[in-house]
């Protein structure tokens, strides 16, 4: 089996696995949830696998920190199918110093299993929320961490 592992500074990191097929795995862009505030409430900071941001509950944008959903182009024989596997809730934490927030409910496009194109290659996108505490109680910073997401050929 043949593992290609690519790690981000930024909750950002993948793997390929395969039974012997010619594939490549190039990361494009990590995921980033941009700039925000923590309100008087807690809430949340959404970036959906098309790269669209939202927040919920206190959290509020600041709109020149836009963010981005985590890019790759996974690359083999034309019409190859391959199985993604995201990680699950309760297991990504980005952090700052002592201070951090967990990050759920990954999402992908494609969701669950992609199809390489006539031209050798499909992009995937990773999105996800981040859960954000309230406003002092939760820390300014630079918040970062790792996931992984696994690439499976079929």
């Amino acid at each position: 089996m043949k593992t290609l592992r690519l790690l981000f500074a930024l909750a950002c990191a993948a793997t390929i696995a395969s039974m012997g097929w010619a594939q490549t795995l190039a990361a494009n862009q990590a995921l980033a949830f941009g700039s925000f505030a923590p309100g008087a409430s807690s809430g949340t900071v959404t970036i959906s696998a098309a790269g669209a941001r939202s927040s919920g509950g206190g959290v509020f944008l600041v709109p020149s920190g836009a963010g981005s959903a985590a890019s790759y182009t996974v690359g083999g024989n034309s019409s190859a199918t391959y199985a993604i596997t995201l990680p699950a809730d309760g297991v990504v934490v980005l952090t700052s110093g002592q201070n951090s927030m967990a990050v759920n409910n990954f999402a992908s496009s494609p969701a669950g299993t992609g199809q390489i194109g006539g031209g050798g290659t499909q992009t995937l996108m990773v999105g996800a929320t981040l859960s954000v505490g309230v406003a002092g109680s939760q820390a300014t910073g630079i918040y970062s961490g790792n996931f992984n997401v696994t690439v499976e050929y079929n």
